[in-house]
């Protein structure tokens, strides 16, 4: 079955009109009845009843009418995959990053790298630690930039600096109506919300209330788990628990109508943010040269050390 073909067919299962079929193809009525004249004569069978109140396909209608379908699907795959060949990108270099911290700071050095190094093709793979390491161990990332992650004894890494979790809730009682610095048993009396299960900073939050506190985020009023901090804000504005997220996030959302930003009576929630890569995994000199810009680059406040929030 030619294209065309599966085109006619297709448009007149879904309008059961010549003439409505006709405008839709941009033919004349005369036309597509004598081209549907012409298919019915190749199969050598009628596809369709001419009716009062339209056409009614017949057995053999409704069969190359499942057929029209599949050539019609096969013809947008083969478009879908000759675009994305068309489309291929050859990195020059390969970087994880995390969808916060790595989110925030890596593409605004990428445009500053490539002013420097313009053949510089950067890749910034996104996505959550543990996947970011395997693949920085698989050879599939020349480095990859992570948060509150460990790597293992073959491989190397570099500490950035230390970006800090800060608390939102929504802006309305009894959050609003709260004494700051909240206190710890009071913001655990409130319905939470946990974000990125498999990043490293759910777990932060939880070592913090561990060690200083005895007792576990997970055995309190956890009502939601979202997978990134846009569902998770969205979640807070909505009115459904409070949160914490990282600092860079914050601070892209420290203005938003329904979210309010608050403190808590226990010490600043710290995790490190670095650099990783495989110790014997060869990369190119561009992508070391990258790696020590990044390293060099990190513009200045990015990592607050004075206490302040925003």
């Amino acid at each position: 079955m030619r294209v065309d073909v599966s085109e006619i067919i297709l448009a007149l299962d879904e309008t059961h009109s010549i003439t409505q079929a006709a405008d839709r193809l941009y033919m004349s009525r005369a036309g597509l009845s004598q081209k549907l004249s012409s298919i019915e004569a190749s199969y050598g069978k009628e596809l369709y009843e001419r009716t009062s109140t339209g056409l009614v396909p017949t057995k053999a209608g409704q069969i190359v009418t499942k057929y029209a379908r599949k050539v019609s699907q096969l013809d947008a795959a083969m478009a879908a995959e000759l675009a994305a060949n068309d489309e291929r990108f050859d990195s020059t270099i390969e970087v994880g990053m995390s969808l916060n911290d790595g989110v925030a700071l890596l593409p605004g050095l990428v445009a500053r790298f490539h002013l420097q190094h313009p053949d510089a093709l950067v890749h910034l793979d996104a996505g959550y630690e543990p996947e970011l390491i395997s693949r920085v161990k698989g050879g599939k990332l020349d480095f990859a930039l992570v948060e509150n992650a460990m790597p293992d004894a073959d491989m190397d890494s570099v500490t950035l600096g230390y970006d800090v979790l800060m608390f939102c809730a929504p802006d309305r009682p009894p959050y609003s109506t709260a004494t700051q610095p909240v206190g710890i048993r009071t913001l655990l009396e409130w319905p939470m919300i946990i974000y990125e299960w498999n990043s490293g900073r759910h777990m932060v939050g939880n070592r913090h209330f561990r060690e200083r506190y005895g007792i576990s985020l997970n055995d309190h009023n956890l009502v939601a788990r979202f997978d990134t901090h846009e569902a998770m804000l969205n979640g807070v504005k909505a009115g459904l628990g409070w949160a914490c997220v990282p600092r860079c996030v914050a601070v892209n959302h420290r203005l938003d109508p329904g979210l309010l930003w608050f403190t808590v009576d226990t010490d600043p929630m710290r995790y490190p943010v670095s650099l990783v890569w495989e110790r014997d995994h060869a990369v190119s000199t561009l992508s070391l040269k990258f790696r020590e810009f990044i390293v060099e680059n990190i513009p200045a406040g990015y990592f607050k050390d004075d206490g302040s929030r925003f």
